[in-house]
Formats: C-alpha cells, sequence, structure tokens
C-alpha cells in the first residue's frame, strides 16, 4: 500500500518536457519521510531494521531505506526497496550507487542468513528509478 501510494506521488510530480525537440521524461525528487526504526508501516520493513542494526557494518544503511514490500511465494519471491537515495535522480551514474548496492548486498543477506528462501530485489530512488537489482 505505502508502495502504491509512494508510486501515484512520484508520478504526479513527473514533468515531460513536450515543448522541446527530442525532450526527454523527466520526474522530480518528492520529500518521503524516513521510516525510523520502530515505526515503521510493515513487518518485512520492521525486520530489515532490526537485521541491519544488528550489525556494525549495516547500522548506516538503516537511515537510507524508506519501506520494503516482499510478493510472491519460495522460490518466486520479488522485493522492492523504496531508497532516499539518488536526490538529484542521476540514476545510474549515481554517487549513491555504491550505497544502494551495499544495501542490496544486506538484504540478499538477511533473506539467505534468516529465511533460506530465492528471490530477487530491486532498490529504488525516491522517483522509483531502479538503481540496482540483486538476486539470492
Amino acid at each position: 500500500m505505502a508502495i502504491t501510494v509512494f508510486l501515484m506521488i512520484a508520478l504526479l510530480g513527473c514533468d515531460a518536457s513536450g515543448d522541446e525537440p527530442g525532450g526527454k521524461a523527466t520526474a522530480s525528487y518528492q520529500e518521503t519521510p524516513r521510516t525510523m526504526p520502530g515505526k515503521e508501516a510493515n513487518q518485512d520493513t520492521r525486520e530489515f531494521h532490526k537485521y541491519l542494526l544488528e550489525n556494525e557494518s549495516t547500522r548506516n544503511l538503516t537511515a537510507i531505506f524508506i519501506d520494503v514490500k516482499i510478493e510472491g511465494a519460495d522460490s518466486g519471491l520479488s522485493a522492492q526497496i523504496i531508497t532516499s537515495l539518488d536526490r538529484d535522480l542521476r540514476a545510474p551514474d549515481s554517487p549513491d550507487q555504491e550505497k544502494a548496492e551495499r544495501l542490496a548486498t544486506a538484504f540478499t543477506a538477511w533473506r539467505t542468513e534468516r529465511f533460506k528462501d530465492h528471490g530477487s530485489v530491486k532498490i529504488y530512488n525516491p522517483a522509483a528509478e531502479t538503481m540496482t537489482l540483486a538476486t539470492w
């Protein structure tokens, strides 16, 4: 539900430059409140926050993601993580790319260690552009 609302907000912030020849559609960043540990909207987000806080090397990653949504079953799991990364919408050449990749690595480790399941995860910036994709 939260991702649906977020995506609708992101789409409303899109601005297509149709007056210019070869104009490229651009998206504007929508300020989204950061989800703080203990105040998460869903169980998956809450559990992933807990996992990140358990490890010194991943604690700082809790401040960059907003929501986790996992769908599917067994080996067909699909996860989406909305972040506050890449606010200037420079994906794929974002200076936040390394953080997005670290978040994907931490997520795949969490799912593998705790649930021993399989799937894929996409890390999105605030405009719902994919920054990185990983499988576990």
